[in-house]
């Protein structure tokens, strides 16, 4: 197993690269993977999260979920503790749609801080990239909900400002919508 933090992010780069390499967004055209690096990004340096292991599994959250990977594979090629915030961050797509989010939601309301601030950073990223789309409303629903589950839980200052980050833009979404605008820069998508 490679034991350079560097290395061991590009590992994982690639590998998820590879993973995801055949899935697009809700827009049809930028890469799945696209996410997946955006969401690494805001966990380390929008809400400065450096745990190794915790940004591995940032680039690695979906790849359970949504490509032919178990947590096996993760374990064996990245470590237990990496498999294990990968699984925190999943979906149980073999428990119905209900059983299904209600054990996504306790599972991470007893995750580690630094993997529920991960999950803001997938939450903050959906929001960032649905403004200008029909998506929307459902995204900010779901914003607010892991904003009032996490709310009790992040204690740390990186938490309570990611809390708070996350807060802002849901805002600032509302605002900007009832208005009938978007982001300068959003495109607009169906």
């Amino acid at each position: 197993m490679i034991n350079d933090p560097i290395q061991i992010l590009l590992k994982a780069a690639s590998y998820a690269a590879r993973k995801h390499s055949d899935q697009k967004r809700a827009d049809g055209m930028t890469p799945y993977f696209a996410h997946v690096a955006r969401v690494t990004l805001l966990t380390r340096h929008f809400f400065k999260i450096a745990d190794q292991d915790v940004l591995t599994a940032t680039l690695l959250h979906d790849v359970i979920e949504d490509t032919n990977t178990d947590h096996d594979e993760i374990a064996e090629i990245f470590g237990m503790r990496v498999a294990k915030f990968v699984i925190l961050l999943t979906k149980n797509k073999m428990l119905s749609k209900k059983q299904r989010e209600k054990d996504y939601e306790r599972r991470l309301r007893r995750a580690p801080e630094a993997v529920q601030i991960a999950k803001l950073a997938d939450v903050f990223d959906n929001l960032s990239d649905r403004v200008g789309t029909t998506k929307l409303p459902k995204t900010l629903e779901t914003a607010k909900k892991w904003l009032e589950i996490f709310k009790p839980t992040l204690k740390s200052p990186a938490g309570k400002m990611a809390h708070r980050k996350v807060s802002k833009l849901v805002a600032d979404v509302e605002i900007l919508t009832s208005r009938g605008n978007s982001y300068p820069d959003a495109p607009r998508r169906a």
